[in-house]
């Protein structure tokens, strides 16, 4: 007969566990060893539990997977027990109704020393093609660059700042990322004035380099700025040849006002075609009705499209709009009884001649604002063509183009007096045009200040380029200071250093020319003026021929002709104070004109969003339309 650890028979044993007596101990509670009753001998006591164990109660096991960074400890008098944290000994007590939830919390938010916690060792993630091939890096989420991202987005996209409250950009940004904790409207106003003060920073630290040139429109209230700014400060000693090239007047500005003030000799036609765009404009029957009329007239449709009055090109383009539509218009006024007369055939012909002389002020108005050349080298040349063109105005056999262009030359040259020599020294560094182009366009607009004029361009382009020698000079000798010492033994190369010296001194009286002497004595590019030139190319190659004279370049290439891209930048407020944005404060309206616009410069500088090239996010859009 087998005895069980307690003392009972086996008999006793099945009896307790038939009649279910809830007095019977469990397994786990077990009396000591010492007061069980010994087994005769080592053999019959392993005997008598080997026969035993059938019977005995099994340990439930586990299932979860978190039991993969626990260990079980031991068990407690009450069938409890502790879930001990594989890597930092945390305790989570469990039983009987006690889930596992405690512990994944844990592993998943609260143990720091986890591995799959820790950033290296984040599963690497796919990321845009950067180079020839793809990469793999790791990510992990960042709660601050996540709420930067957001304020460029509202920033540069002209978001309101409650687009955050939007139920479904909610929902939107939930789903892309759970971890993301939305800020309030007010949060992300306050993030939007972070980025401009950074942006403003670093402006500002750009300012601090040395200013070469700025240019303005040709308000007087700019002039008196300059003035200022040259004599009140010490930015002047920092400036090259004195301040005499610092102020620069927008060369776009000073086109249009000429071109303003010729064009009030025909306000009475151009009137009268504003007013026919409009009336067709005005509702989409009108527009149904003027496509039929252009198809009677057997000419393409195109939309009706009126100028603004500041904008002279738009004029322009309005006139030139015009006269392609002139068949139609005839055929919409026997379409249309309310049409408003249109203009005669002898208002058509002036017509046609105005746009005939202010295609060259347009054509130079658009090279002129461009933004991914430099224009500074262009200015001159295109200039005096206009200059060119007024005067070929006196001779037409229209008198209101003569009186055009009287009024045209009186404003052309109050502006060409304040002109100032760093317009020509560009055209000079262009090397299609050197000296050869000033000269011919100075002969031809006042050939008797032509040799003046030149000597003092070539004095002012020597200055400025022995200001860059001296510079360079000096930054030599510092660079030298710093290098160590070489030994002054006399070697055997070192015996005729003083013949060398002198030979040296020799050939420099006989005849050695400097980098700009060399230059102007070579001959002209054969590329043409009108053709696509990379001039910064061009010196780029240049500089190891003439390493001072492609650093001046470089500088003076870099000035703009034109505010017209500054403007621009501003041309947004109707939108930022939009009915939206209506109760925005003067601080939130210049925070955000002017870092959205620091913001793009600097995307379009890179032309890359977060690694990923701007044409690949451009192409998979088109890709997605054409499906």
């Amino acid at each position: 007969m087998g005895i069980g650890i307690h003392g009972e028979t086996r008999e006793d044993i099945q009896r307790i566990e038939m009649q279910g007596d809830p007095t019977h101990v469990p397994d786990d509670e077990a009396a000591p060893a010492d007061k069980a009753t010994p087994a005769t001998n080592a053999g019959d006591a392993a005997a008598d539990v080997q026969e035993e164990n059938p019977t005995k109660k099994k340990t439930r096991k586990t299932t979860s997977d978190v039991w993969k960074h626990f260990a079980r400890g031991p068990t407690q008098p009450d069938g409890s027990y502790y879930g001990i944290c594989n890597y930092c000994s945390a305790k989570y007590l469990q039983g009987q109704q006690r889930g596992t939830s405690s512990m994944r919390n844990h592993i998943d938010k609260k143990c720091k020393k986890i591995p799959r916690n820790k950033p290296e060792a984040l599963q690497k993630l796919l990321q845009a093609k950067t180079g020839d091939r793809d990469e793999l890096v790791p990510w992990t989420f960042n709660q601050v660059k996540s709420r930067k991202c957001l304020a460029k987005m509202v920033i540069v996209h002209e978001y309101p700042f409650n687009c955050v409250t939007h139920h479904f950009f909610r929902e939107f940004l939930c789903e892309l990322q759970p971890s993301f904790k939305i800020p309030s409207r007010t949060t992300l106003r306050q993030d939007c004035m972070k980025i401009y003060e950074e942006e403003q920073v670093n402006l500002y630290e750009w300012f601090g380099q040395r200013v070469f040139s700025l240019v303005l429109d040709n308000a007087s209230s700019n002039d008196a700025c300059i003035s200022e700014l040259l004599y009140t400060t010490s930015i002047k000693d920092d400036l090259p040849v004195d301040g005499n090239i610092f102020h620069q007047r927008c060369g776009c500005h000073i086109l249009n006002l000429i071109v303003q003030d010729g064009l009030t000799t025909v306000n009475k036609e151009i009137d009268c075609i504003r007013d026919l765009m409009k009336w067709i404009k005005h509702s989409q029957g009108r527009i149904e009705k003027f496509k039929l009329a252009c198809s009677q007239a057997n000419i393409p449709y195109k939309k009706p499209q009126w100028d603004v009055s500041t904008r002279w090109n738009s004029t322009y383009l309005m006139l030139e709009l015009a006269l392609e539509l002139k068949p139609a218009f005839t055929r919409f006024a026997s379409l249309d009884k309310k049409f408003p007369k249109t203009l005669s055939d002898s208002q058509w012909s002036i017509m046609k001649e105005l746009v005939k002389h202010l295609k060259i002020f347009y054509e130079a108005t658009f090279k002129l604002s461009g933004t991914k050349y430099p224009t500074l080298n262009l200015f001159f040349s295109e200039f005096c063509e206009v200059y060119l063109s007024i005067k070929r105005m006196s001779s037409s056999e229209y008198t209101f183009i003569v009186n055009m262009g009287t009024q045209m030359h009186a404003k052309f040259d109050k502006y060409w007096s304040k002109g100032n020599s760093l317009l020509a020294i560009a055209c000079v560094l262009d090397p299609r045009c050197k000296l050869d182009v000033v000269q011919y366009y100075m002969e031809e607009l006042c050939p008797a200040e032509c040799e003046k004029f030149i000597s003092n361009l070539k004095g002012c382009m020597f200055d400025l380029y022995n200001e860059y020698v001296q510079a360079n000079a000096e930054q030599q000798a510092s660079s030298d200071q710093n290098q160590p010492s070489k030994s002054s033994s006399t070697t055997t190369s070192d015996r005729k250093a003083g013949l060398k010296d002198y030979l040296k001194g020799k050939k420099g009286m006989t005849g050695h020319k400097t980098e700009l002497e060399e230059y102007l004595d070579t001959d002209r590019d054969d590329a043409s003026l009108d053709d696509d030139f990379d001039i910064l190319c061009w010196w780029k190659m240049k500089v190891p021929r003439f390493p001072i004279l492609a650093q001046l370049t470089r500088d003076i290439l870099v000035v703009p002709i034109s505010t017209v891209a500054s403007e621009s930048a501003f041309s947004s407020s109707g939108r930022v104070l939009s009915q939206v944005r209506s109760s925005l404060s003067d601080e939130s309206i210049e925070a955000l004109l002017c870092a959205q616009d620091w913001l793009r410069a600097s995307i379009a500088e890179t032309g890359k969003i977060n690694g990923a090239p701007l044409w690949t996010i451009e192409e998979e859009d088109n890709n997605e339309e054409g499906q």
